[in-house]
């Protein structure tokens, strides 16, 4: 979400975080009219952009290692609207491929990875284009297809024809087609409502832990809300409809479960069992914020010896246990350390078979493991 020349402008990140976290596009908006803080970029999160950016390249250079020809757009010129010209022109000139096009529709922005065209008539002439796009996981995910979509609807009103298909280019260089129609229906209702947010809407939104969080330049805003409020999402392993049902018996905060019964909250939804595992864990984190410590609470074995740790056999002097630690983001993985812990004698130790190569990687077996 940006401001352009006074014009407020959205883009399919801005749709994308809507869709998983309604309160981002609430900090967004609050963005746009005094600046708010970032949360820090971390050393891992620089790696995957690294790396996300590699893998965009490297499937231009396939691309160009194939012979096609390919229009990139911007390298002469950076502001937006000339961008946007600029690929509009590659269009109508029939461009094979067009990478990192800009596309605009009014206040929509969407930079698409590639553009690559398709012999099926538009207003263009006898071609048409689709819409391609990268990226470093190696599984498709909801929101790919709602970037691809963004993109295509944007592109639809550019060429004067809906694309057919939409495109995913996954980490592992799997292709993933999709069939534009069906998904359009679902988009239009996504956009519709974001409409109503970015428009004014003056319903009040509340930062609910969500997978989104561990993306969210907002993270640490949020962190603060919670512990200001003393919400009940900061007790461990506690779930949205769990906190739901505490809220509605009465308990708002995590301090008020700490101190509950469960027994003088009216209509209260929750197994007993399971309540009691809550109000147990809030009581240790209200605790540890009062102290500075750390607490631990050691549950009685199971009665019945069927559950936790009875499910486990009986110690043996035989005994080892396995570990590997690996990169998911290189190429085909890459594996650079297994470990071993075994008895020796009456102690236990770790022996590690690190990899300082690709090589050594692949060279260290089990056989090799257990001798």
């Amino acid at each position: 979400m940006q401001v352009v020349e006074g014009n407020r402008r959205y883009s399919a990140s801005d749709v994308v975080g809507f869709l998983e976290c309604e309160h981002v596009t609430t900090l967004d908006m609050m963005d746009l009219a005094e600046r708010l803080p970032r949360s820090k970029q971390d050393e891992s999160d620089k790696l995957i952009q690294e790396k996300g950016i590699a893998h965009e390249r490297a499937h231009l250079k396939r691309l160009r290692d194939s012979g096609v020809a390919v229009v990139h757009v911007g390298l002469a010129e950076q502001n937006l609207p000339a961008k946007a010209a600029q690929t509009v022109a590659a269009m109508k000139a029939g461009a094979a491929v067009i990478y990192q096009a800009t596309l605009i529709d009014g206040d929509l922005l969407g930079f698409a990875d590639f553009l690559i065209r398709v012999e099926r008539p538009s207003l263009l002439g006898t071609h048409s284009y689709e819409v391609w796009d990268t990226k470093l996981s190696r599984s498709p995910k909801a929101k790919f297809v709602v970037q691809l979509s963004f993109y295509s609807a944007l592109l639809a009103k550019a060429q004067g024809l809906m694309p057919d298909r939409m495109h995913l280019v996954l980490g592992d260089h799997n292709i993933r087609s999709y069939r534009l129609a069906d998904y359009s229906r679902y988009f239009d209702s996504l956009m519709a409502r974001f409409r109503v947010r970015v428009g004014g809407s003056r319903e009040e939104t509340y930062p609910h832990p969500c997978a989104y969080c561990d993306l969210c330049k907002w993270a640490h805003l949020c962190s603060e809300k919670w512990l200001a409020d003393d919400h009940l999402s900061q007790v461990a392993n506690v779930t949205r409809s769990q906190i739901s049902k505490l809220q509605g018996a009465g308990i708002k905060t995590m301090s008020e479960l700490a101190l509950s019964t469960g027994k003088r909250e009216q209509g209260l939804k929750i197994n007993p069992d399971t309540f009691e595992r809550l109000r147990a864990q809030a009581v240790l984190q209200v605790k540890a914020r009062a102290s500075g410590e750390r607490f631990v609470e050691v549950l009685e074995p199971d009665a019945a010896g069927s559950r936790g740790f009875f499910r486990l056999p009986k110690p043996d002097a035989g005994d080892m246990f396995f570990d590997m630690e690996g990169s998911p983001w290189e190429d085909g993985g890459l594996e650079y350390l297994f470990g071993v812990y075994v008895r020796v004698g009456n102690d236990w130790e770790f022996k590690g078979f690190w990899a300082h190569s690709r090589a050594e990687s692949g060279s260290h077996s089990s056989s090799s493991l257990i001798s």
